[in-house]
């Protein structure tokens, strides 16, 4: 029949496996120098280094990657290594407590980098 279209495996689970977790990092090393680490690996859609209310790097974050391969690799390459005196971990992030499709774990840290705590909505002017 016509009905079928091949099915070339658009949407592959949210990103789930595209997306790695790296920790111990110094609180004072920079957004872009992670950066440039992590794109040795692959094409980056968006790093994300976790914050403090106070504005301050948690020293944690998520690395989102165009394809799950490129996130194996950026696992394979840098977990373990050095960034600036400290060993730096690098691990796939687990599905399952990624949130549902893509982005949805990066969400919940959004509204740190405002100084609020979320929710409501109808505070007024930022």
């Amino acid at each position: 029949g016509k009905g079928w279209d091949g099915g070339k495996g658009k949407g592959g689970g949210g990103g789930g496996g595209h997306r790695v977790f790296f920790h111990n990092v110094l609180y004072e090393t920079s957004h872009g120098y992670l950066m440039g680490k992590f794109k040795r690996f692959g094409h980056v859609v968006h790093l994300d280094l976790w914050q403090g209310p106070d504005g301050r790097s948690k020293g944690m974050g998520t690395v989102e990657y165009a394809t799950a391969a490129e996130a194996r690799a950026a696992v394979a390459g840098l977990n373990d290594t050095e960034v600036d005196g400290r060993q730096l971990g690098v691990s796939l992030e687990d599905p399952r407590h990624a949130g549902k499709g893509g982005g949805g774990a990066v969400a919940v840290y959004a509204p740190a980098t405002r100084g609020g705590k979320g929710g409501g909505g109808k505070r007024g002017p930022y």
